[in-house]
């Protein structure tokens, strides 16, 4: 049998760790390619732990199948979603059709950050009300 310390509450200090390590607002600890990686890991964290607290699982780990799965659970804002999803070209690395990469600019990347902030705020929320 596998035990993991998967859940909720580690998807969410995983969240928040990415978000801490990809830097703040127009100060990169990394290149924009590796900020950006570290804010859709952060993503990817906070829209799990709210899954994780529903029982639901996403069917893939694209920004579309996240926040496809987060809408399910949780009613997204429409701007909220859309800016989240206008980053995701960037990078599909874990689509299962095709592998792209591009450079993100400091721009898109303070911006998906932005976005992420409030995933991160109603990860919390959401969260909060379990303990």
């Amino acid at each position: 049998m596998i035990v993991s310390d998967l859940n909720w509450k580690t998807w969410l200090r995983h969240g928040d760790q990415y978000l801490k390590a990809a830097g703040s607002k127009g100060a990169f600890r990394f290149d924009t390619e590796i900020a950006y990686n570290l804010l859709g890991m952060s993503l990817e964290g906070y829209v799990m732990a709210i899954l994780d607290i529903h029982n639901s699982l996403p069917e893939n780990h694209t920004f579309t199948d996240l926040v496809d799965a987060l809408e399910t659970v949780y009613p997204l804002d429409v701007k909220l979603r859309e800016k989240i999803l206008q980053y995701e070209s960037l990078q599909s690395i874990c689509s299962v059709d095709k592998y792209q990469r591009e450079k993100p600019s400091s721009d898109a990347v303070d911006d998906l950050r932005t976005a992420v902030n409030r995933i991160g705020v109603i990860a919390h929320e959401v969260c909060g009300h379990v303990n």
